[in-house]
């Protein structure tokens, strides 16, 4: 069963990992609230009178079930969730307009997964709205390796298996067919650089932002799990089955930092990982923010 103890431990496994920068950790907080016998009540106290809106991440409209199972539990205590309806294959901004015609004017609480939590932010930080906290959960603040591969063809070097060519040359056109090419390339380096950028010169937000960052051992989710590649492109440095743990954290904020937890587990569940609890601890604790 999976335990939200010992992050750290990434060090043992991935030795080369740079050094992350050091961050106020929400973990003490987390783990009474995931292992407390009172969670729901905390939910319920904790989002009253709030609308909690979940955006999924790059091709989480392709994942079936894909934060659905936390949606439908919050609903069941009788608060007031939703999941937005974007298109993960597309850009930021395209996404961003789309959130901005469905959500109500507040008080929100926005739940956002991998690219989604820009998303988020970016909402929060350019529409008249009444946010009152962002859940972001493995999103990232540098670029995927595994997108630049696919998309960009880089980190070549390290693709010497005639296999893994032609899964690169699949996937490739896969993201093509579906339309998904432009939402994968906005989280490589250059364009990823330039949301962060404008995500960075928002003004001071009067509501709190708190991220989660995780790295993985194994992979849980075919669309979403790379450890194969990003073991190929940097070797013995710790990842979460999409970006490095140094591209998914952020300085400045409160993190949440766990360890075993692949990148769609927060969406996806699954490999003795419960995602609805997880969630349900992360939103529990708005009222000490």
């Amino acid at each position: 069963m999976w335990s939200p103890a010992a992050f750290a431990t990434y060090a043992e496994r991935y030795p080369d990992t740079p050094a992350l920068p050091t961050v106020v950790s929400l973990g003490t907080a987390f783990v009474e609230a995931w292992s407390g016998a009172d969670l729901d009540a905390r939910v319920v106290a904790a989002t009253r009178g709030l609308h909690v809106v979940f955006v999924r991440g790059f091709l989480g409209n392709w994942m079936p079930g894909n934060l659905a199972a936390p949606v439908r539990a919050l609903r069941a205590l009788g608060v007031h969730a939703t999941l937005a309806r974007t298109d993960s294959g597309a850009p930021v901004s395209a996404n961003v307009a789309a959130l901005a015609a469905q959500v109500p004017a507040g008080p929100l609480l926005l739940c956002g997964h991998s690219k989604g939590g820009l998303e988020c932010l970016r909402l929060a930080d350019t529409r008249p709205l009444d946010v009152r906290g962002v859940r972001l959960s493995q999103t990232p603040r540098g670029p995927s390796a595994v997108l630049e591969s696919l998309l960009l063809r880089r980190h070549q070097e390290s693709l010497a298996r005639p296999h893994r060519r032609a899964a690169e040359a699949l996937q490739r056109a896969g993201l093509h067919a579906i339309g998904a090419t432009p939402g994968g390339t906005e989280l490589t380096r250059e364009p990823l650089a330039t949301v962060i950028a404008a995500v960075d010169a928002a003004p001071p937000r009067p509501f709190p932002v708190w991220q989660t960052a995780s790295w993985s051992s194994r992979p849980t989710a075919w669309l979403d799990s790379f450890h194969e590649r990003l073991g190929e492109i940097r070797p013995r440095c710790a990842h979460d089955g999409q970006f490095y743990v140094e591209d998914l954290v952020w300085p400045g904020l409160p993190h949440l930092l766990l360890p075993h937890l692949d990148h769609a587990q927060p969406a996806m569940g699954g490999f003795g990982f419960d995602h609805v609890r997880y969630w349900k601890a992360l939103i529990s604790l708005i009222a000490a923010a």
